[in-house]
């Protein structure tokens, strides 16, 4: 018989059948089994889950970066409808503190659903722990664009402002309204929340004096975001209507609310930003409460204070406030003070308030000017913002009141101001601006003009011209202009090189410094400063510039400064000289024109042999004064020439002619003509304004300018139609003649008085020369090797005889061509054959293609 494989056993169990399952606590050893328990259905595990979450999220911000990598969000967003209540205040607070981070807010908004879901729990749900955390949730959605716009969506605005006002739970006001805030933020969603008709400012000004703190910073926040909407009309005015600027004085007042006091300045503070919040401000009284609480306030809280009257200098309503109340002396005040925290907005104020006249000759009483140079000096004070608003305030000041401008000016207080561009390594660049434009605010008086023009002062506006910074070359310009009105500036400005320095800065393609550098060529420059310029080859370079000279407005006029005191050059690149275009001594002309046109220097100074000849125009003797008595040139004088190449430099008087032979014509001339400043013509044309009222004196000055113009020109022939009796005047004549005076002189410079043999360009060179001694209106003109000269000369209307007729000198044009060659002395109208063979013009009438129209051609 077999063995059995076990023994029997009795089945204990088998009248006991139980089949019910017996629970058993589990315990998760990690929060992704946690998440994973997010997915039962049973109401006790998911309240134990969600609670035990939420401490693990808030003991820590990593433990909540580890919620999210495990995708907690999807699963709690599940619960926070839950039919048990426990369990939705658990979602509620555990997606709230999750939505503390940056990444979660995203996720949550990608479907509209979730937020809707929640915004209407606050709208439906009285439950306090649920419209905390849903009221929490909303406002770390709303820190995103899309969440505010999509609680805009929710239509639940109406609920917000009724939760903030009316709610028993500080922390669901204190959200509410930080939700607000959010919305404000957005520039698209701000309006919806002023139009609101439950929007009030009580209700919102009560919550800035709440026992809590947090409170009291969202409403005061919240205050600032709807003041600071400048545009929005209608919250401005219902603010200005309510106790807002009271209130907030209050809580100045009170010192329970100090850990409020920062806050509520900066509130006021952009509230005085407009004209009319300012005056609101003045007419509430607030001003004097202002000042009160300055005088008290702890020392950090002084700097918020001052700040705000500070802002208000910023408009004018606001200064007249200042004014009226005496704020204008606080910040002189306040400039002596010995907390380094007022410096700088006391600065800003001072500078503000120069603004109303009144202020500024009231502040300028004080030692206003040495305080602020004081400040200034001083080199442990930083210069972001204390000494810049204190350079502020003095440029300011100096621009509109004398006195300030005088004591600036002194020799301790100019000292302060001019360090800044002397040490300028140690100065920021903006320091360096600000003394510069207080240099052009100097200007304004005669004074203070005076107390700058000094060598040391120039050479410091050069030097400044040698930096890198445009802007700061741009105002340097326009203060080295402003000094232009004096002589004696010019005379520095050539003797520190300035011409230089201009000519460097004048190849930098800059539109406003190169309109900058022509407006000071303009104004500073002398005969002295124009050789310069020739010499440097800066006028070649502005001449041949034809882009800059479109472009720059100024380019033009800078060019003609400096013809305007070198003629020479003018004739030489233009080929004209006007009638109002009187020649200087030492006027030369090239007989051949080369590309660039040469100073006299250059010519004294080229190689042997000479070439071509330069005629040079020289009435005084090369070692007489140019002042004494045998300057026989007019009384007329544009500038004061300082020429370097005039007989009174002595640089190169001995390589110059002694041209006597010009000195002698002039006396003859003189003696034929008497005096030409008796004359009735010669008035100093460009501003000239003397009239002739009558037709016998107007026909005495036309008749007499006439017979000088045909007896110079008779004159001028004769003196150079040859040494001769042939009276060979041809072009290889000439040629020869000045070769035989540049081996004569041992010079290329020949002066005009020494040619005897002269063709056209002889001719009409000494015919204008001694014109412009004799008081007649004449005009140089040439083309090539070709020169002629034209006269204005009055002329009565035959057809008015009758008539009172005035002829303003300053209107005289050139009207007819000077005969110097053909016919010596004649006088041919401007626009007759004779006048063109004169000028050589080839031909009169337009001759087209095959010539069939007639045509006046001359050889």
């Amino acid at each position: 018989m077999a063995k059995p494989l076990q023994k029997e056993r009795e089945n204990r169990s088998a009248e006991k059948k139980d089949l019910t399952f017996h629970p058993y606590t589990i315990t998760p050893e990690s929060a992704h089994t946690s998440i994973l328990l997010l997915e039962s259905t049973e109401p006790e595990i998911l309240c134990q889950t969600l609670r035990a979450i939420t401490k693990f999220s808030a003991q820590d911000t990593q433990n909540r970066y580890i919620l999210f990598d495990l995708d907690a969000i999807r699963y709690i967003v599940l619960h926070i409808e839950h039919s048990e209540l426990n369990i939705r205040r658990f979602a509620l607070k555990a997606l709230a503190q999750l939505c503390q981070l940056p990444q979660v807010p995203e996720q949550v908004l990608a479907d509209s659903a979730n937020l809707r879901k929640i915004a209407f729990m606050l709208v439906k749900v009285e439950d306090v722990f649920v419209l905390e955390f849903a009221s929490l949730v909303l406002s770390e959605l709303t820190r995103e664009p899309l969440g505010c716009e999509q609680l805009v969506s929710a239509n639940i605005l109406s609920t917000l402002f009724s939760r903030m006002k009316n709610s028993l739970d500080p922390d669901v006001q204190k959200n509410c309204l930080q939700t607000l805030s959010n919305l404000l933020d957005d520039p698209v969603c701000a309006s919806e929340v002023t139009k609101n008709q439950q929007f009030s400012w009580p209700s919102l000004l009560a919550l800035m004096q709440s026992k809590y703190l947090a409170i009291q910073h969202a409403a005061l926040r919240t205050v600032d975001q709807l003041i600071c909407r400048y545009k929005d009309l209608v919250v401005q005015k219902t603010f200005r209507a309510s106790t807002g600027v009271l209130d907030l004085c209050d809580i100045l007042e009170s010192y329970e609310f100090r850990d409020v006091h920062a806050q509520v300045l900066g509130v006021l503070r952009d509230y005085v930003e407009t004209e009319e919040n300012a005056s609101h401000l003045y007419q509430s009284g607030c001003i004097l409460r202002l000042l009160a609480y300055l005088e008290m306030a702890l020392p950090a809280m002084k700097p918020h204070c001052l700040a705000v009257l500070t802002k208000m200098s910023f408009t004018s309503n606001g200064r007249d406030a200042l004014y009226q109340t005496g704020t204008d002396m606080v910040f002189c005040h306040q400039l002596l003070s010995s907390n380094v925290d007022l410096l700088a907005d006391a600065a800003m104020g001072v500078a503000n308030m120069t603004k109303l006249l009144p202020s500024a000759v009231r502040m300028c009483e004080t030692n206003i000017i040495e305080a602020l140079c004081a400040i200034l000096s001083d080199d442990s004070a930083a210069w972001f913002y204390v000494r810049m608003n204190a350079l502020r305030a003095l440029s300011e000041l100096c621009r509109i009141i004398p006195r300030a401008a005088s004591s600036l000016v002194e020799p301790n207080t100019f000292a302060a101001l001019r360090n800044i561009n002397v040490k300028f390594k140690d100065n920021p660049i903006e320091a360096q601006r600000l003394a510069v434009q207080c240099y052009i605010n100097l200007q304004n008086y005669h004074v203070s003009t005076r107390a700058m023009l000094s060598p040391d002062f120039v050479q410091e506006l050069v030097n400044i011209l040698e930096r890198i910074d445009i802007r700061l070359k741009i105002l340097t310009c326009t203060a080295l202009t402003g000094l232009m009105s004096e002589d004696l500036a010019k005379d520095l400005f050539t003797l520190k090189k300035g011409e230089e320095v201009v000519s460097n800065n004048l190849r930098i393609e800059h539109v406003g410094f190169r309109t900058a550098l022509c407006i000071l060529i303009t104004s500073s420059v002398t005969d002295e400063g124009a050789e310069i310029y020739l010499q440097l080859g800066t006028l070649h370079y502005m001449i041949e510039n034809k882009a800059a000279r479109y472009v720059v407005g100024a380019w033009e006029p800078a060019i003609e400064a400096i013809f305007r005191h070198h003629p020479s050059a003018k004739f030489a690149y233009t080929g004209t000289l006007d009638i109002n275009d009187f020649t200087q001594e030492g006027f030369y002309v090239l007989k051949r024109l080369t590309k660039r046109f040469p100073t006299i220097q250059e010519v004294l100074l080229q190689k042997p042999p000479p070439r071509d000849p330069v005629l040079i125009a020289m009435f005084l003797h090369p070692q007489s004064d140019g002042n004494s008595s045998m300057d026989i040139r007019m009384p007329y004088q544009r500038s004061s020439s300082k020429l370097a190449v005039s007989p009174s430099s002595g640089l190169f008087a001995s390589f110059l002619p002694d041209d006597v032979n010009l000195r002698s014509y002039l006396l003859k001339l003189r003696l034929w003509f008497g005096d030409p400043a008796k004359s009735l013509h010669y008035i100093e044309i460009e501003d000239a304004h003397y009239e002739v009222r009558y037709r016998d004196k107007c026909a005495e000055v036309s008749s007499s300018l006439k017979q000088r113009a045909q007896l110079l020109a008779e004159f001028v022939v004769q003196q150079m139609s040859g040494l001769t009796q042939e009276r060979d005047c041809s072009m290889p004549s000439v040629e020869l003649h000045l070769a035989d005076l540049m081996t004569e002189l041992k010079s290329p410079v020949v002066g005009v008085g020494w040619v005897r043999v002269g063709g056209p360009l002889e001719r009409a060179m000494l015919y204008k020369v001694l014109s412009d001694r004799v008081g007649l209106p004449c005009a140089l003109k040439r083309v090539a090797s070709h020169a002629w000269c034209e006269v204005a000369l009055p002329e009565m209307d035959s057809d008015n005889e009758e008539t009172e007729v005035s002829y303003p000198a300053g209107l005289l044009r050139s009207n007819y061509v000077v005969d110097l060659v053909s016919h010596p002395g004649r006088l041919w109208p401007l626009d007759s054959l004779e006048a063109h063979r004169v000028r050589g013009t080839v031909c009169l009438k337009p001759c087209n293609f095959h010539g069939r129209e007639s045509c006046l051609c001359q050889n």
